[in-house]
């Protein structure tokens, strides 16, 4: 802001000078404009013309000093009136009415002047609150990176460790399931076999959750993406048909995790699920949707909203809770609207500006 204040002055000349008072220079225009109403107003005897030199005194008068100029506008209109009186010997209206003049613009220009400095050393007051404000944010936002990594760093390490610890004891399980032959106790084993993936899967969730938000959105092709996935993922029988070229969306870099998410629920709890689409329709004229459906059971009418809550379900319970973390980063929401019965659908609704077709869309819902 500093800077763009700069832009406002003539660098390098004569009028540079001009944004500080010089007492010394101000004076030497007194006198020339006295030395100029007795020359040429009492001895040569010009009443007009000459006086316009005033104003260049007024107006300097006006910018160094204020309202405090309209003083030396009543000197030089006592003077001139004086001046005139001496000459003709009476008081012309002309002389009065320009010796008010001198006063007004003295005033006007004076107060325009106050105002401007005010705002200037507002605005210099304010940009130096922001210099300050952006100094401390900058400090801030570096300790929080530190910070942040430490953290980060402190999380794998200890999930590193966990997960080690963890296999060794499923290996034991492993064991004992070989060793024992108590059907009570093989009951036993299995629930910490059970307990044990559990605790698994949930470490792996926070590596997921961890990464969120660390990495600064980007655009993503979701057609390429879903098909890479399909590539990765074990889908068995299920088929899945992807019709949503070009489409690119602005979100989290770790989105791929939503559409994982969705097909694994889709093979895990869908029960008979045979056939998995993925379109777009445009739900409202600022909204584009990303319709995910399978074949499957679908999901109860009381279940739709519950199934995103921390917790929820029959494996971990935060898969679709992170899915809708990892949409909410840049402003995208998703709901699910299938009829139970008839299958599941999820429509990831996508606003305005968070969408683009590389090229044309083709055969959307």
């Amino acid at each position: 802001m500093v800077s763009d204040l700069k832009q406002c002055n003539t660098i390098g000349s004569w009028w540079t000078s001009l944004n500080v008072p010089k007492h010394y220079a101000f004076v030497a225009l007194i006198l020339l404009g006295i030395i100029l109403e007795f020359i040429v107003h009492i001895q040569l005897q010009i009443a007009i013309v000459y006086t316009h030199f005033y104003y260049l005194i007024f107006v300097i008068a006006g910018l160094w000093y204020g309202r405090k100029a309209v003083f030396i506008a009543l000197f030089f209109g006592v003077l001139h009136i004086t001046d005139a009186y001496l000459t003709i010997g009476t008081i012309p209206a002309d002389a009065l009415i320009r010796a008010s003049m001198f006063v007004i613009v003295a005033f006007v220009v004076g107060l325009i002047a106050e105002q401007m400095n005010c705002y200037r050393d507002l605005l210099l007051e304010r940009n130096r609150e922001l210099t300050e404000s952006n100094s401390q944010l900058e400090l801030s936002q570096k300790a929080f990176e530190t910070a942040n990594k430490k953290l980060s760093l402190l999380s794998s390490i200890t999930r590193h460790d966990i997960k080690n610890q963890l296999m060794g004891l499923m290996t034991f399980i492993e064991l004992s399931k070989v060793k024992c032959k108590d059907p009570d106790i093989q009951h036993y084993l299995e629930r910490e076999d059970t307990a044990a993936q559990s605790i698994l899967r949930q470490i792996e969730f926070t590596k997921n959750y961890e990464n969120i938000g660390v990495l600064a959105p980007e655009w993503q092709d979701i057609g390429k993406q879903i098909e890479t996935l399909k590539t990765s993922l074990p889908l068995g029988d299920v088929e899945v048909s992807v019709n949503v070229k070009g489409l690119e969306i602005f979100a989290d870099p770790i989105l791929e995790k939503v559409f994982e998410n969705l097909i694994e629920n889709s093979r895990r709890h869908g029960e008979r699920v045979r056939h998995i689409s993925i379109t777009t329709m445009q739900y409202t004229p600022d909204t584009l949707a990303i319709v995910y459906d399978d074949d499957g059971i679908g999901i109860h009418e009381a279940d739709k909203e519950r199934i995103f809550m921390k917790g929820f379900g029959k494996n971990t319970g935060l898969g679709m809770f992170l899915s809708r973390e990892i949409l909410a980063i840049t402003g995208l929401s998703i709901k699910e609207s299938g009829e139970y019965g008839k299958g599941a659908r999820f429509e990831i609704l996508i606003p305005k500006g968070k969408f683009r077709f590389v090229q044309p869309p083709s055969n959307t819902v």
